[in-house]
């Protein structure tokens, strides 16, 4: 059973206070491992950093381009788990989140082929983390890739 709702991904966006959509490419991903669903790569995530029971969501707003390609849940108040069912869909919302980072601080990610975990603790305005997420130790469970953004 999960333990949060699900929803479409752009709250994020909403809680870092965020306009527009960057498109561009993360990484090569290729050889990452890959995911079915937002609840297989949640309970991967969970079952190696115990994520709360208890977070609270942020704001829900529909997706600016009107297509359902990608979902998110909150593991901790700062940490997110992403999924997509298109690349294109995930490299906008990792480059959007990338450029987040700068002087407030840096954006922590885990990246697999067709999701990611980011932390962005540093740069969420007014969000005060309720525990560190060791993010390289996560990257190194998963098989995943460890990137830092700042």
């Amino acid at each position: 059973m999960m333990k949060h709702r699900a929803r479409k991904y752009t709250s994020l966006m909403a809680a870092l206070g965020l306009a527009g959509v960057v498109a561009g490419c993360s990484s090569d991903t290729e050889d990452l491992p890959a995911f079915d669903s937002l609840n297989a790569t949640y309970q991967a995530v969970d079952e190696v950093v115990d994520c709360s029971e208890d977070v609270s969501e942020p704001p829900v707003k529909s997706p600016g381009s009107g297509t359902d390609a990608g979902e998110s849940e909150l593991c901790t108040n700062t940490v997110e788990v992403l999924w997509f069912d298109n690349d294109e869909a995930r490299d906008d919302v990792y480059e959007l989140l990338a450029s987040a980072a700068g002087s407030a601080g840096a954006v922590y990610f885990v990246e697999g082929r067709n999701w990611f975990v980011a932390d962005y603790s540093e740069v969420q305005a007014g969000s005060v983390p309720e525990r560190e997420i060791d993010m390289e130790q996560l990257a190194e469970v998963l098989d995943a890739q460890y990137t830092v953004e700042q």
